[in-house]
């Protein structure tokens, strides 16, 4: 596999994340594979960002470890990236903007160009100094102009030709400029791909699914789920920015109960408002579909970086027990597919279901050949067509699996109370103030192990709750969750080409566990913990369901995603 790494840097503001989305796009057109994500901080404008895209000619797992290709528009570019970049790097920078004298004598390969006098030459606004990186970049990798001039007037087309025309101009001229060669032999295939943002790509698979409601409080990293569906109000989807996040979950379990399929977004702090209404959720087992996409903490942390440190958080968050289904896609593919998912396991089973997102995962974007729409099937689970004879409804009936049948309001006959307090059959509160006392402890312990009842339903109608495991007869195996998997198995392929023998076992479905059959995977094998937290949250899972303790832990805490880099070597001084 041949890949290349390129970081754009400069400050917040300075175009940089649009100009990595613009050369990613115009990779993909050309048929190559794309991974890339950014850093930025939490602020307007200002402060050091950056915006890195890897493109290679096979299936890419992560946005690399180092740095091939550095454009920098300031000295910060220079001062904060040098740290990261491979030894024969290649520096793009404006001589007017930067100071260089500290890499004389470095393997580096400097090319200086005029960045924003060349962008104001070519009629263009200062930001389009952007654009010429990119002519630049374009040439060193061997795409041709010709593959960005259509991204561009797909792009414009509403700006007009003038504006087509000054950012051919300013690409054309940074990659004609003096000493700009092509440097890399990277192919396309020349099959078009789409480049999709994890939040999107899950915005996607809940309107597949037929999801009518989306309410949120914008929370970085989930606002990119709101952006979506207010961009698609043409479609059928009725989206709400609420005033908070307990007015969000509320709204979306009273658009559940009215009979449509609904979800709602947030972080951390904003799930942390939600915890009551998800008890709600469980009580009247309205499905419901959550979307907690994780940044560092706690309370504020580093809101624009990442973590996975709420796992036990949402697996446990709410008062008392009832059924929940926590799932956390490994990809960005998988996030369109697990959000489908999501709605009908939230149907068929009557409870919350809750997507846990984290921010490289819900913010960066990769290379996909398209989603099967096709394969999307819509299950409402039990719904009932009459009510009972006495002309009450049933909603809560007591069924051996659990799951009692649904009725959508204005069903004739079919009326029924959801209350927030324990209840009958019907609806009807349960209070121990009332009399028949003994009657009424006993109709909550029956409603309350019927509930319950639902778990050993899922675990045996579906399959999904066991961990993935790939090169199953390796020695040693990587185990990760979420996120952290893909660049995992990245690090898997690079330990194998050094001759270790290394597998990896994923878990995407967390909640309920198939603890006998996760033993069963997970027994008599080395195991190394890999997630992006402080105690090992994943592996205390796995203690706590199956009893098996994993002693070796790679770990990461800092904001940061894992690299392949820091995997391999850690993995490759652990089994010295």
């Amino acid at each position: 596999m041949t890949s290349v790494s390129i970081r754009i840097a400069a400050a917040n503001g300075d175009g940089v994340e649009s100009s990595g989305a613009l050369l990613g796009k115009v990779a993909a057109l050309y048929g190559m594979e794309v991974f890339g994500n950014r850093g930025y901080q939490s602020v307007i404008r200002g402060g050091h960002v950056w915006n890195q895209v890897r493109i290679g000619d096979e299936k890419l797992y992560s946005y690399g470890d180092k740095i091939d290709i550095l454009v920098t528009l300031n000295q910060d570019g220079i001062n904060n990236q040098r740290g990261h970049l491979s030894e024969n790097a290649i520096i793009i920078y404006d001589p007017s903007k930067c100071n260089i004298d500290g890499l004389n004598g470095t393997t580096y390969r400097l090319i200086p160009i005029p960045l924003l006098d060349t962008a104001v030459a070519a009629g263009g606004d200062p930001i389009m100094r952007n654009i010429v990186a990119i002519g630049a970049i374009l040439k060193i990798v061997g795409i041709p102009m010709s593959v960005f001039e259509g991204v561009v007037k797909k792009m414009f087309s509403k700006k007009g030709e003038d504006v087509i025309k000054s950012n051919m101009k300013a690409a054309t001229d940074g990659y004609n400029y003096q000493g700009v060669n092509r440097s890399y032999d990277i192919k396309g295939d020349g099959k078009p791909r789409y480049l999709v943002e994890g939040n999107v790509a899950l915005s996607l698979g809940a309107y597949a699914a037929g999801c009518k409601y989306y309410a949120a409080y914008p929370m970085t990293p989930a606002s990119g789920i709101l952006h979506w569906f207010a961009a698609h109000t043409n479609k059928g989807v009725l989206y709400k920015q609420t005033e908070d996040e307990i007015a969000a979950i509320n709204s979306t379990i009273g658009a559940a109960t009215a009979g449509v399929r609904a979800m709602c977004g947030t972080s951390g702090g904003g799930f942390s408002l939600m915890v009551e209404a998800l008890g709600l959720s469980g009580m009247t087992e309205t499905p419901i579909v959550v979307v907690e996409s994780q940044r560092t903490g706690p309370s504020t942390g580093l809101p624009t970086k990442t973590e996975q440190a709420d796992l036990l958080f949402v697996m446990h968050a709410s008062q008392g027990e009832f059924p929940r289904i926590v799932m956390a896609p490994r990809s960005v593919e998988e996030a369109f597919y697990l959000t489908a998912d999501a709605f009908n396991l939230a149907d068929r089973y009557q409870c919350p279901v809750i997507i846990l997102m984290d921010l490289f995962i819900s913010e960066h974007f990769e290379t996909v050949s398209g989603f099967d729409v096709d394969s999307i099937k819509i299950d409402r689970g039990k719904i009932a067509d009459q009510g009972g004879a006495s002309g009450r409804f049933k909603r809560y009936e007591l069924t051996a699996d659990g799951v009692s049948p649904r009725s959508m309001p204005g069903t004739k006959g079919m009326a029924f109370i959801a209350p927030s307090d324990e209840h009958n059959e019907y609806g009807d509160i349960v209070s121990d103030i009332l009399a028949g006392i003994g009657e009424h402890v006993a109709m909550r312990v029956k409603m309350h192990e019927k509930r319950m009842r639902k778990i050993a339903t899922m675990l045996k109608n579906e399959s999904v709750f066991v961990p993935v495991v790939q090169n199953e007869d390796a020695k040693h195996f990587l185990v990760t969750f979420g996120s952290t998997t893909a660049v995992a198995t990245e690090a898997m392929l690079a330990l194998n080409k050094r001759g270790l023998s290394v597998g990896l076992i994923s878990f995407n479905y967390l909640l309920p566990l198939d603890a006998k059959k996760t033993k069963a995977i997970l027994n008599g094998k080395h195991l190394i913990d890999v997630e992006c937290n402080f105690t090992a949250q994943l592996a205390k899972v796995i203690m706590m369901e199956t009893g098996i303790e994993i002693p070796d832990r790679i770990l990461k805490y800092d904001g940061e995603t894992l690299d392949c880099g820091e995997i391999v070597d850690k993995v490759t001084a652990m089994l010295k």
